[in-house]
This record gives structure tokens, sequence and C-alpha cells, in this order.
């Protein structure tokens, strides 16, 4: 990247990238700008362009932005930008301009000019019926979501505690050392990616399977080590107390009543010796007490990954009831037409697929958002370019398809981002996607790269590059 001065006399470097976004709006294009190259800048001006070009009214542009404060930023700058046209248009008495730019100020407040939640609610607002909706719906806040998922996992619990089909789980899983809060993590999991929930979370149950002759056979080990303390000639050393204190604890394991409570005694916090072995090689002048240290580890980690593996096992049975109760929730809401925010990612993909409806929905879409702009493209939920694929494509699309074999009118799609910026990875964000895309709608010549930074002096800009361009560089595989 470059910098520039604190006066720009001459046009930037990257003068003719800038000069496309605004020149080339048949061609779709994906644009890589670094911090302070002016993508917002770039974004408005050829949705300005567009405009007062005649290529397409404002009721026929989508621009998608992540937040809220981008999304009314990216609308009042567009509104000044067209007024500024307007009074340039009606100063020299261009009269088809200046309608086009007081028609697009009229427009400008119903213009899909927002977030990717908001783009999808208004899809599925426009397309009630198709996507199985009430005619009105209500899209619930952060807060209120949190208060309904408190209650639905408080009735969940309840019913979970008296269901016998899945006690022996739970005893398994409390044993092994898994608190409800545990699964309350899960359940969340579950419910804020809920649509991969049906695909990948266990659908039949299945027990935990016998493990006692494992055990069994552990605790004989045990023994075994535990018969070599007669090689140490000091009783204060710390190994031979620690063997002593693992026959103690195999004892107790023995005369335990059940295997839930021996599964219990498997944790270190119940009073099994700490892992890592202690004493003096001087004290085991008869044999090599390194060779004991060792077997005493490996028997630790056997006994811990019993445990670990029972505990697996048992909060796989428990998550088939997590995936039931996390799909009932999401067909509840859709029923009531109370949605979650990701319900509207899911449910405007769902309907742009489905196979009876989605033809219609996706030809009624493409006709009237003829140009889909996209900004801060990196740090967007995959489901994003599920959607613009979908509805730029002028064809039929072959049932699970994926996006990148699905076609598209040229000039449809404007990609904005910087995979250097990605930093939202808990929220979908997918940077192997963004480089895919990249790869696609780039290719032909269609990648744009905004060099130039506005926002820092060149000197800055400049150390910048230097001390990164030796830390980050290109992985070889």
């Amino acid at each position: 990247m470059t910098g520039t001065t604190a006066t720009q006399p001459s046009p930037p470097p990257d003068q003719a990238a800038r000069d496309r976004i605004v020149g080339e709006l048949d061609r779709t294009l994906f644009v890589q700008a670094g911090a302070g190259a002016g993508k917002t800048r770039a974004l408005v001006d050829r949705i300005v362009r567009l405009v007062t070009t005649g290529t397409a009214g404002l009721e026929a542009i989508a621009a998608i932005t992540f937040t809220e404060k981008a999304a009314t930023e990216l609308r009042d700058r567009v509104r000044r930008r067209l007024e500024d046209e307007l009074a340039d248009a009606v100063r020299h008495e261009v009269g088809e301009r200046a309608a086009r730019c007081r028609t697009a100020l009229a427009d400008l407040d119903s213009a899909a000019i927002g977030t990717l939640h908001g783009f999808a609610q208004r899809i599925l607002t426009e397309h009630p019926v198709e996507a199985g909706l009430p005619p009105r719906i209500e899209v619930l806040d952060e807060v209120a979501s949190a208060v309904a998922f408190d209650e639905r996992w408080s009735r969940f619990v309840d019913r979970l505690l008296e269901d016998a089909a899945v006690e022996r789980a739970l005893l398994h899983a409390t044993a092994a050392g898994v608190r409800v809060d545990h699964l309350r993590l899960i359940a969340q999991a579950f419910n804020d990616n809920w649509d991969l929930v049906e695909d990948h979370a266990p659908a039949v149950p299945v027990d935990v399977a016998p493990w006692d002759h494992e055990l069994a056979a552990l605790l004989d080990e045990v023994d075994a080590l535990v018969a070599m303390r007669d090689h140490c000639v000091a009783e204060d050393d710390r190994f031979y107390d620690q063997l002593g204190r693992f026959e103690v604890w195999a004892r107790r394991v023995r005369q335990a009543p059940d295997d839930v409570a021996r599964l219990a005694l498997l944790r270190e916090e119940t009073g099994r010796p700490r892992r890592k072995a202690h004493g003096r090689r001087e004290n085991w002048p008869t044999c090599d007490v390194g060779e004991l240290k060792q077997r005493y580890t490996d028997l630790q980690a056997k006994l811990d990954a019993l445990r670990d593996r029972i505990a697996h096992q048992a909060v796989r049975r428990l998550a088939v009831e997590l995936r039931r109760f996390t799909l009932d929730a999401a067909a509840e809401r859709r029923d009531a037409g109370e949605l979650e925010f990701h319900d509207l990612l899911v449910l405007a993909r769902q309907v742009l697929r489905d196979p009876t409806h989605g033809p219609t929905v996706r030809r009624a879409l493409h006709q009237r958002y003829r140009h889909l702009l996209i900004d801060e493209f990196q740090d967007t939920d995959p489901i994003q370019v599920d959607l613009a694929v979908l509805i730029a494509s002028p064809d039929d699309v072959r049932p699970g398809a994926q996006w990148h074999e699905v076609g598209t009118r040229e000039g449809h799609l404007f990609f904005v981002g910087d995979p250097k910026q990605s930093i939202y990875r808990f929220r979908r964000a997918d940077i192997s996607m963004f480089l895919r895309a990249a790869e696609r709608f780039g290719d032909g010549g269609r990648l744009v790269s905004l060099t130039t930074n506005f926002r820092t002096g060149r000197s800055i800009v400049e150390l910048v590059n230097r001390v990164f361009g030796t830390l980050m560089v290109p992985q070889r595989h």
C-alpha cells in the first residue's frame, strides 16, 4: 500500500482502478481495498454512477454492509452525493440527470441499503408465504433472544432430568465432570448455528459403551506399578508416597458401588494422585526409576483418556436431545414469526433454495435487484455469498449446487473487502471463503486493488509495510 502526503495535487497511483469501479458498471468486480483506501467512497461512487447514468434506479440496487452504523453512514453519504449531483445537474441544465437524482433521493429511505440481516428480512417480508412464515414477522433483538433462550433452556433442563431414557448418559457425564453449564454452552452454539445442526449434530441415540473391563485392566497396571515400591530405600521419597496414594486410590475405585461412582473417582479432584511423578533417583538404586515414572505418567494418561472418552460418549448421547431442542425451537420461532437474527439469514437462503418456491422467488429478486454491492465482504457470514449468487443467477439452480457452481449475470455483483481486516470469525466469517470468492469473481481481470492510503501519511505507511512485509509472508505447502 502507498501513502499520501498532506496534499494530493495529482491523481493517486491507483486512479485507474478507481476509474474502473465507476466506469465498468456492466461488469462484475471484486475490489480488495486496504485500510484507509476509501472503500466506502468507492462503493458510494459506484452507486451514484449507476443512478446518474441511468444504468439502474435506486430501487434496483441493494447495498449490503456489516453493521447498522456502517449502513447509516453509507446511506448518508449516498444522500449527500446525490444532492451534490443534483445541484451540479441543475447548474449545468442537464435535466435528465437531475430527474434521476430527484427520483433516487425520493426513493432513498426505502432503498435496500443496510445490513445483511436487514436485506434477509426484506426478502422474507416480500415473500412470507413462500418462506412458510405468517404475514407479519417480528425480529427479536439480542436481549429478547437471550431471555427467550433462558426460558426455553430452563424448561428443557427440567424435562431432561425427568427423562429416564437419558438418565444413564446424564449420570456418566456428571460423574466425568460435565456440568449443566457445559451443556448450556453446547446448546447456545447449536442455537447460534442451527442451520448446521440438522446435518452435523448426532441424531441417533447411542448409549455409553461398557467400559468396566478397560478400567479393570488399568487397575491391574496400577497394582503392578505399586509393587515396585519395594525398590525404594527411602520412605520419605515423593514418588514412593505417590505410589502409596495410587494404591489407596485403586482400592477405593474397586470398592465403589457402581460404574458412575468409579467414573467420578477418575477425576483428579476426587482423590486420584497428581499426574506428574516426583522422586529422587538415588532412592531407587535397584531399578530404573525414570522408567517407573514414565509408566506412571503413561498410566495417568490412559486413565484420563478413558474418562474423556466416556464423557464424550455421554455428551454425544445428550447432544441428540440438544439437537431436538434446537431444531424444535427454530421451528417454533418460524411458525410464530418471531425470528432471531440468524433465523433471517437461514430462512432467506432456504426460500431461495426451496425446490418448489425457490425458482419463483429467485426470479423476482433477480429482476428487482439488478445490482448487489457488498461491503466488508471479509467479515460477513458465508450465507451472504450464497444469497448473492442465488439472486444474481439468471438460470435455474441445480438442487444442492454450491455457491461456486452457480452461474451469475455479469455486472450483477460487486464485492469490496480486505482479508487483512477479517476479525469476526466468531460470527462465522471465513477468510478461506473470501479467498475463494476473490478467485472466482476476480477472475478474468475483474479483480481490482485499491492501494493508496488516504488516512495515514506516507512515512508511516512505508514503515508499516516494511515491518509487516517481513512478518506476513505467503505460506508454502
